[in-house]
């Protein structure tokens, strides 16, 4: 349990800037995008979401395979060695970490989108009939207004991302290796159904459901906390 969490923890640090820095860029940058080429980028982004995550899992698998995959052929061309990407302990993690962003970044796309749209641009305009610039615009204008949107993105990084990996955990790696890509989701599975250690399962979801629940209340009383809102 205690590696689970840990690597629980791992998989939350990786994850943050594929669901906050990434998406939130990308959703600054497509605001400048013409109205019909904006719809096609987006669309390019949001298509990862779609993908069910055991197809996702299995393209993935056939790329970086170390001996048969693209990603190795790739790399043959220029005289580089593939690395065992899920079966090296420093590697798989990450990796695992990699392909649960590529898929999360047009979710978040579309969250931050929403929140951009949110924000009155009579605000904007005062900004820049005061000689605000457009940085000056985004970072004392925007950002702030977008502070409940990254807020909850946060949150929901810290409560789901053991459930964004474990499709990806339970069908490259189941876990290894050595456990070095476990984390709490795969260990609930595991001991319920692999093992049908189901004492020690539930045992261990009701300690995982109330610290959750904690960090989650205590997430909330951030957002009210440190959020801006348009008055």
């Amino acid at each position: 349990m205690r590696i689970a969490v840990l690597n629980t923890a791992k998989y939350v640090a990786g994850l943050a800037p594929f669901s906050v820095l990434i998406p939130l860029a990308v959703a600054l940058l497509i605001g400048d995008v013409g109205a019909r080429m904006r719809g096609v980028y987006r669309t390019a982004v949001f298509v990862p979401v779609l993908m069910a995550p055991v197809v996702v899992a299995v393209v993935w698998r056939w790329i970086l395979h170390p001996t048969q995959g693209v990603l190795d052929g790739a790399l043959g061309l220029v005289g580089v060695g593939s690395p065992s990407w899920f079966g090296d302990r420093s590697l798989a993690l990450w990796t695992i970490v990699a392909i649960t962003g590529w898929k999360l970044v047009g979710f978040s796309v579309l969250i931050f989108t929403a929140g951009i749209a949110g924000v009155d641009r009579e605000l904007l305009a005062a900004a820049e009939v005061d000689g605000a610039s457009r940085w000056q615009a985004t970072r004392h204008v925007t950002l702030p207004l977008l502070s409940p949107t990254i807020m909850f993105m946060l949150l929901l990084t810290v409560l789901l991302s053991a459930q964004w990996t474990f499709p990806l955990v339970n069908v490259l790696t189941g876990g290894g290796p050595l456990d070095a890509t476990t984390n709490i989701y795969f260990l609930l599975w595991h001991y319920g159904f692999h093992n049908f250690n189901v004492g020690f399962s539930s045992a261990a979801a009701v300690l995982f459901f109330v610290a959750f629940g904690v960090f989650a209340l205590l997430c909330v009383l951030a957002i009210d906390r440190f959020s801006f809102h348009d008055s």
